[in-house]
């Protein structure tokens, strides 16, 4: 799994790259958002995390191609306002899974983020189980009679 971490304070983004590398993700951390989007471009990424103080017309184009370009992304926001940004974030951005604020540890950070990877995977298994028992007739049992195969000879 590969995650982005787009952040502009480097203490907090050196410990988040720490605890998702811990976690076992893949990571690629950047403050800027031009290394950013063409990390995007170049690679498909499972979660992103990024700075909401970075609330700018290129952190709008770098969500909207990851999303496009990974159709499960997770994205995580790091915000100094959490309640302010939890309706404005979430209905601007579907692949908004949670809004953070600025202390929050960044191993708990990893950790929600494994979580809703684990969500997304658990939830595609048991669609993809429900649309397997609707479109297999078979998974219904068959009953064979006697009577009815000497009426079809």
């Amino acid at each position: 799994m590969k995650c982005l971490i787009v952040d502009t304070q480097a203490d907090r983004l050196d410990d988040s790259m720490i605890g998702f590398l811990d976690a076992g993700l893949q990571v690629m951390g950047t403050s800027s958002l031009q290394v950013a989007q063409a990390y995007v471009r170049r690679s498909e990424i499972d979660v992103l995390v990024f700075d909401q103080s970075l609330r700018s017309s290129p952190q709008i184009q770098l969500v909207r191609a990851a999303e496009v370009r990974n159709t499960g992304l997770i994205t995580l926001v790091i915000s100094s306002d959490v309640a302010r940004e939890a309706d404005i974030l979430t209905q601007a951005y579907p692949s908004v899974h949670c809004i953070l604020g600025e202390d929050v540890d960044p191993r708990l950070v990893a950790k929600l983020a494994l979580a809703s990877l684990a969500e997304k995977t658990e939830t595609a298994h048991s669609k993809r189980t429900l649309t397997q028992r609707q479109v297999h007739p078979m998974s219904a049992p068959v009953f064979h009679s006697a009577r009815a195969e000497v009426r079809a000879a």
